[in-house]
């Protein structure tokens, strides 16, 4: 009994302990008295604590409705219960007894008053040409179906299954071959669908290609277009076995997330089919999504309920085509006019960064900074030399490693993508004289002359011109002060002197002569293999997600992203900076990377 007392009181003044730390640290304040929410202290994202861990202590407790909020980075996460009753019982069973981790280490938690606001407003429309037809089949046409498609084998593809009918479907080059069809054709027993789809007005004959995906819960599908020429102007989606939630998103930064019933048809015709690209986030669950009406105007609310995924099974129907697509849409169009990246009209050199630069750092930034822990040395380096009352500009910031804990100058960090910047604010938070802003290197916003000291670490290489990578390195020269020094680098093409490259890939690499390519705005990019030598100057660089779980990385790629890039030959970067009126003071090469010191005269 004493031993069980003494058990109570040391949870207890944990619990209290945890409780003042939240108020001090991030002013959330815990009460004594039991309600319906209640905060986990010392368990949330940043520790790798999973929604499904939750979720089961939840159901040995014998609840089920329940609201899960963990935030971005924190340690901390919240659960909101029905009644305060439920949420008592939760706290009564776990409070100092569940465990957080593999560890063993405990669950503290408390109740609050206020819980933060998860919802998300997607105030965008669907994309133009984008047809929903919920229950276009039945129950059991369904099972019929997943009978007919299901099926168990090894996977040629790292997140899910995959089999083609009529011809296959080649994911290097996101075309068919029509010089060899497949034996097996479309199963008549998806004549149905033709027939249906005439009797609710779309007319559109029989295709000749289908697709069979087979997704586990927890696998998705990148991001992507249909290649415009292979295929005709409507592509088809049938759903089996499971909901599921699909994003759009816009080269011009809109985003509308779907949800696809199971046993829906979704039809993708103009910018659905041209101008937008499409994708499964890969996990386990998918938020709820909400139409509402706010202002008179419909809105999506992409809420803090969550549904379990099942497994599911797609058909994509195509039409194949010859000759070279004749669609308005040119910024995804694989028959645009091709040009060179430098000659690149700026309109479109703009849509190219926001869809392969600030798109994609803006979904890898949590990811992206557990990657970049330590500053580089020379950057170090660099910085420790600043004078004393120096105001230093550090342009392209990242998550804010390059700022030094200086007391005696001034540290403004700029970052134009919102998910970078938020990881920034984090890394300054107890950096006294530092502070970061959301700033867009080609127009910052900023005063003439207000910087003694620049840096701009790996930035210039995500321009696609190169106009633009001028007007960039301009900008610094004129956020500089006379006699303003700045220190800027990027990627070089030549990577044989540094430890980038890896000998048994950039042998695989060598054998095999296929090479993947992405067409954007009439520019064909190549898709560079990661750790072998770049052989090209304008290429996308595969960006692969990983799973968080349990304060690791795990092993198998979740979702592949590609970063723009443009890779720098020897003088390059010299010659620009010469061309926007710097004096050279230091130009070498280092660990793979152009680096170049330079002066305003």
């Amino acid at each position: 009994m004493n031993e069980k007392m003494d058990e109570n009181k040391k949870t207890d003044r944990k619990t209290k302990r945890f409780a003042a730390r939240l108020k001090s640290s991030k002013g959330i304040t815990c009460t004594d008295v039991p309600g319906p929410n209640i905060v986990i202290c010392n368990a949330g994202q940043a520790t790798g604590l999973e929604k499904e861990a939750v979720n089961l202590l939840v159901k040995e407790c014998g609840l089920s409705k329940h609201k899960f909020i963990a935030e971005k980075g924190e340690t901390y996460s919240f659960l909101i219960f029905a009644t305060t009753v439920d949420a008592q019982l939760f706290y009564d069973k776990y409070n100092g007894k569940a465990k957080a981790d593999e560890n063993g280490t405990p669950l503290y938690i408390n109740y609050v008053e206020k819980v933060p606001n998860t919802e998300i407003i997607c105030p965008h429309e669907n994309p133009k040409g984008l047809y929903l037809l919920k229950n276009f089949i039945s129950e059991d046409e369904e099972n019929l179906f997943i009978k007919l498609f299901d099926w168990n084998s090894e996977s040629n593809l790292k997140n899910r299954q995959v089999r083609h009918y009529g011809y296959e479907f080649r994911y290097g080059s996101n075309d068919v071959d029509l010089n060899n069809p497949l034996i097996e054709k479309i199963p008549e027993e998806c004549d149905v669908l033709w027939e249906r789809l005439k009797e609710q007005g779309f007319d559109l004959g029989v295709p000749d290609q289908l697709t069979v995906n087979k997704y586990s819960p927890g696998q998705g599908i990148p991001s992507h277009v249909d290649k415009h020429s292979p295929f005709g102007d409507t592509i088809l989606s049938l759903s089996l076995g499971s909901d599921v939630v699909m994003d759009w998103k816009h080269h011009s930064g809109k985003y509308v997330p779907t949800q696809v019933q199971a046993r829906s048809l979704l039809v993708m015709q103009d910018e659905a089919r041209y101008d937008w690209q499409h994708g499964i986030q890969p996990r386990t669950w998918d938020p709820i999504i909400e139409n509402r009406l706010e202002n008179g105007q419909n809105i999506k609310v992409i809420t803090s309920d969550t549904v379990q995924r099942n497994t599911r099974i797609s058909l994509t129907f195509r039409w194949t085509r010859i000759g070279p697509c004749e669609c308005r849409y040119k910024t995804l169009c694989d028959s645009a006019e091709k040009v060179s990246p430098d000659n690149l009209k700026d309109d479109l050199a703009s849509n190219l960064e926001d869809l392969h630069v600030h798109q994609v750092y803006d979904q890898i930034a949590g990811h992206f900074s557990t990657t970049r822990h330590k500053p580089w040395p020379k950057v170090v380096q660099f910085m420790e030399d600043v004078p004393t009352g120096s105001v230093v500009m550090d342009l392209g910031c990242g998550n804010g490693k390059n700022i030094l804990r200086r007391d005696d100058i001034m540290q403004i960090a700029g970052e134009r993508s919102s998910g970078l910047l938020s990881e920034c604010k984090e890394h300054l938070r107890d950096i006294h004289k530092a502070d970061c802003v959301r700033l867009d290197l080609l127009n910052p916003m900023l005063r003439d002359g207000t910087a003694d000291i620049v840096i701009c670490i790996a930035v210039i290489h995500h321009f696609s011109s190169k106009a633009r990578r001028l007007q960039a390195i301009s900008t610094i020269h004129r956020l500089l002060r006379k006699d303003g020094r700045a220190l800027i680098t990027v990627w070089a093409k030549d990577q044989t002197k540094s430890n980038y490259l890896c000998k048994s890939k950039q042998e695989q690499h060598d054998n095999n002569m296929a090479e993947m390519q992405v067409t954007v705005g009439g520019v064909n990019l190549p898709v560079h293999e990661n750790r072998t030598q770049f052989k090209h100057q304008d290429l996308l660089v595969p960006w692969k997600l990983r799973k968080v779980t349990q304060n690791k990385l795990a092993n198998t790629p979740a979702n592949t992203l590609l970063r723009y890039y443009h890779v720098f030959e020897e003088n390059e970067l010299d010659e620009l900076c010469k061309e926007a009126d710097f004096t050279i003071e230091k130009s070498f090469y280092e660990e793979g990377n152009w680096c170049v010191v330079c002066k305003k005269k």
